[in-house]
């Protein structure tokens, strides 16, 4: 999960993660958000018809942040972790589609103590080198 930070700043040049915090903070998320470009593209970006009913990319990360406040309450009370997995649903084809979201508590850069959320699919996590 350190790649989560110590690629950031280049990641964030490059389109890889997106800072979404002024939207988590209207959820009520006080920290800063990262969510990486796979998640912006399967779960953030509308389909024409989540457009036609007047959803954007803010709405939709609003209904991926709500299930993670609710994860994050309920892990605090049993446990001490900075992973937390979830579920989120979002529509896609006009249909719910159900996405498994990995939120990961860190540093926002290598050097930095200021800790951040990067939201990411399992795809997202770095293979396991042998």
């Amino acid at each position: 999960m350190e790649k989560f930070y110590l690629e950031r700043e280049e990641d964030l040049e490059l389109g890889k993660q997106f800072e979404v915090s002024g939207v988590a903070r209207e959820s009520g998320l006080m920290i800063r958000i990262f969510v990486t470009s796979s998640l912006k593209k399967e779960m953030m970006e509308p389909d024409s018809e989540a457009s036609a009913r007047g959803e954007d990319e803010d709405t939709r990360l609003k209904e991926i942040l709500s299930p993670l406040v609710s994860s994050i309450r309920s892990t605090r009370k049993t446990k001490r972790t900075n992973v937390i997995n979830f579920t989120a649903s979002v529509t896609k084809d006009g249909k719910g589609q159900e996405f498994q979201v990995i939120s990961y508590l860190g540093p926002v850069t290598e050097d930095s103590k200021e800790p951040c959320i990067t939201l990411l699919l399992p795809e997202d996590l770095p293979e396991e080198t042998s």
